[in-house]
């Protein structure tokens, strides 16, 4: 009886035990994976702990996309939003940290409105008494009450003249720069900026070439070739006559090839552009977000060619860099997408109609 209670004893704890290694195993398969673990509360000198903003961007953003959602549920996000309405900026002892502290502010506060009004598809258009959502006094920064642009353009732009903080702020719009899933730190921003500005500049949903049909004029130059090739064998001419003969049909072509062009732009006034790239050759254009059409006086002065420059810079895409190159000497043209003013949540949501103009406050930029 005995040995058969102790076989029973045995036969109880292996099975115990299989079932709980998988899932001790799963476990700390999870807990590697999980984005931070949850961090205990430090105030820098502003009184600011921005340790709390980077568990909460760790946890609940990715792909630039944001879980509005678990941020509400959060306590750590409505205690941060506390940390900023209390905070003492003037504390910080560097620009660095200050420009850290108004880029966590700022992101923080777009999310903090658009979970405090429960907006579910865009901020574009949401107002209340006719004031949009942007210029909203309702986010409450160093003891003072202020909007978002406010923030943007009363605070970080003229006073730290700094053009990489528009791929650094986020709209809550899939059309802005993806919203880093860290804070920004006095000790790292620049670094942090240099990188967004990369990603901005290689990701084809804020620049792209729109290609179009070779060049007209090198079209006419390589026909010209190509015909007179097996013109001259056949009539058996000499180098000169050969010479003069190419010359003279490609000024012809050349010419045709201007008029061609002219008449593509006069049919283009008149059909406002549709359908007639069905029947005449366009030229590549370089695609750029709106950001830079907006913007875009932020860069001057402090880039070759202003943002052209600056994205040349970053570029690793041969062919984008090339327009953008070709673009700075003014070789093709540059247009700006429309903005999707689409939520950038988590949550699939319908397509916003995009929109070509507007911007962000009052509904027009101020370099628009």
């Amino acid at each position: 009886m005995s040995k058969g209670k102790q076989y029973y004893g045995g036969f109880f704890w292996v099975a115990v035990a299989s079932f709980i290694i998988p899932l001790f195993v799963g476990w700390k398969a999870f807990d590697q994976l999980r984005p931070s673990s949850q961090p205990t509360v430090q105030l820098d000198a502003s009184g600011v702990d921005h340790n709390v903003w980077d568990f909460l961007l760790k946890n609940f953003v990715s792909d630039g996309l944001v879980d509005y959602d678990g941020m509400k549920r959060h306590y750590l996000f409505h205690d941060y939003i506390r940390q900023l309405g209390n905070c003492d900026i003037d504390a910080l002892s560097t620009r660095e940290e200050k420009l850290a502290l108004y880029c966590n502010a700022y992101n923080a506060f777009v999310i903090d409105g658009v979970i405090s009004h429960k907006i579910s598809d865009t901020v574009q258009g949401f107002s209340i008494d006719d004031v949009d959502f942007f210029d909203l006094q309702e986010h409450i920064l160093a003891g003072e009450t202020v909007s978002l642009n406010d923030i943007e353009h009363g605070t970080v732009r003229p006073q730290f003249d700094e053009p990489r903080i528009h791929v650094a702020l986020v709209c809550a719009a899939k059309s802005c720069p993806s919203i880093r899933a860290e804070a920004y730190r006095g000790d790292r921003i620049l670094k942090q900026l240099e990188d967004q500005s990369r990603l901005f500049a290689n990701d084809s949903t804020y620049v792209s070439v729109e290609k179009g049909v070779s060049d007209s004029v090198e079209l006419a130059e390589a026909v010209a070739d190509d015909q007179l090739g097996q013109l001259t064998v056949d009539l058996d001419l000499d180098d000169n006559q050969v010479n003069a003969l190419k010359s003279a049909h490609l000024d012809y072509s050349r010419e045709m090839a201007r008029l061609n062009k002219q008449l593509n732009e006069a049919i283009s006034e008149q059909l406002n552009g549709e359908q007639v790239a069905k029947y005449y050759p366009k030229e590549d254009k370089l695609v750029l977000s709106r950001i830079l059409k907006w913007y875009g006086n932020d860069w001057s002065g402090k880039f070759p060619d202003g943002y052209l420059g600056w994205l040349e810079g970053l570029s690793e895409d041969e062919d984008v860099k090339l327009a953008i190159a070709q673009a700075r000497q003014k070789k093709i043209g540059v247009t700006f997408a429309p903005y999707d003013w689409t939520l950038n949540s988590q949550k699939k949501i319908e397509p916003i109609a995009k929109a070509k103009g507007g911007g962000f406050g009052s509904g027009s930029s101020p370099d628009e």
